[in-house]
């Protein structure tokens, strides 16, 4: 057998900034009952009409629809906690810096496991926008996250600061450093005295780009030009 290689990777890539405050805020102060609530946005979801009294009329008819393909992308994913990809925490530190009215927790990670069950068929590995439960426990089923006693919190990875991989005949070992918002504040004496685990749930990029898109800011008249000239929006009523 060849000897293990060991190579670290820092991540220099330029920040990406998103001006999504309120999409975030609202996932993180989800309970588990709103995340498996299939009625949760009942009222708001209606059918989208082909006319629209204004721009901001048309944004605004995919905003809920948008918050309700998020909630049940989570809920599908934490019906599968048993065999998603997984990392015992190594270090967990608080940074003075913050977004999103949040504190930024950097988060160390021993080997990933169960990677072939990551972003679909590559093996995992943590990209910015990645969603975790992070707990001082392994969770097998969301009925865990209820048990008294138990602290867990979501957190969404903002930016990765370092990765480590191994590589042997029979596997390739993946750790990873990254930055983290969490949905509750993080008591860090209290949790360092624990074992922790972080289990990745999904990664929410796509929805926060379609958010920015229906909440970006620029000249109206242009938008308006770019929606009358698609044939599937020909029939709004500001055409």
């Amino acid at each position: 057998m060849n000897p293990s290689t060991s190579t670290s990777r820092k991540k220099k890539k330029k920040p990406t900034y998103y001006h999504d405050h309120t999409f975030i805020n609202t996932m993180f102060s989800w309970s588990l009952q709103d995340i498996f609530n299939e009625d949760l946005y009942k009222n708001k979801v209606v059918d989208i009409d082909l006319s629209f009294k204004s721009i901001e009329h048309y944004f605004q008819s995919f905003v809920y629809p948008l918050l309700d393909d998020t909630r049940a992308q989570l809920c599908s994913c934490m019906e599968i906690l048993s065999s998603s990809p997984y990392a015992e925490v190594v270090s967990l530190e608080q940074k003075l810096s913050h977004s999103y009215g949040r504190n930024h927790y950097v988060v160390k990670t021993d080997t990933w496991k169960n990677r072939s069950a990551g972003h679909g068929k590559e093996l995992y590995k943590t990209l910015f926008g990645d969603v975790f439960i992070l707990a001082d426990f392994k969770p097998e089923s969301v009925n865990d996250l209820t048990r008294a006693g138990k602290m867990w919190s979501f957190v969404l990875s903002a930016g990765i600061l370092d990765e480590e991989i191994k590589e042997d005949d029979d596997d390739t070992k993946l750790m990873s450093t990254f930055k983290v918002i969490a949905s509750k504040d993080i008591d860090i004496d209290e949790m360092g005295q624990k074992s922790l685990f972080i289990i990745f749930l999904t990664n929410i990029t796509p929805n926060r780009r379609i958010w920015n898109a229906l909440h970006m800011d620029g000249d109206s008249k242009l938008i308006q030009r770019i929606l009358c000239a698609n044939d599937v929006v020909r029939n709004l009523s500001l055409c």
